[in-house]
């Protein structure tokens, strides 16, 4: 089994996880608990590749440009959420996914004129049966 502490908002974990039953050893575990962020601008593919025996879960996602002189509000909220909606369909539970960086996937253009890029966080989440593999 593993023994999980926190300590000072640290998560520690037992120097007798036994590895055996995950493969990778220390990489494994440390893409499991990692927060991963990518990004590609428009005209590329958004790669997303977890390893084997678990999926992705999408924390965040974001279209568009960042500036000072962002967009009115509303509209800024409605392309974040038809961000995140395509992202989660195309990436949620998934161990990969390529999404196409173009104005067409994500919904009306946030700001014609302006060169865009697509930003995602995700955790690499272990599957069903790792979980009761490792006694979490």
């Amino acid at each position: 089994g593993i023994a999980i502490g926190i300590i000072a908002n640290r998560i520690i974990i037992s120097p007798t996880l036994l590895y055996s039953n995950v493969g990778h050893h220390g990489d494994y575990l440390h893409s499991i608990l990692k927060t991963h962020t990518v990004h590609t601008c428009e005209g590329s593919t958004l790669s997303i590749r977890c390893p084997s025996r678990t999926s992705v879960s999408v924390l965040s996602a974001f279209y568009g440009r960042r500036t000072r002189r962002a967009p009115r509000q509303s509209k800024n909220q409605n392309q974040i959420l038809l961000s995140l909606q395509k992202v989660l369909s195309e990436c949620q539970d998934r161990r990969s996914c390529h999404i196409p960086v173009f104005n067409p996937v994500f919904g009306p253009d946030p700001c014609p004129m302006t060169s865009k890029y697509l930003l995602v966080s995700y955790k690499c989440r272990p599957g069903r049966t790792e979980l009761i593999r490792l006694n979490l």
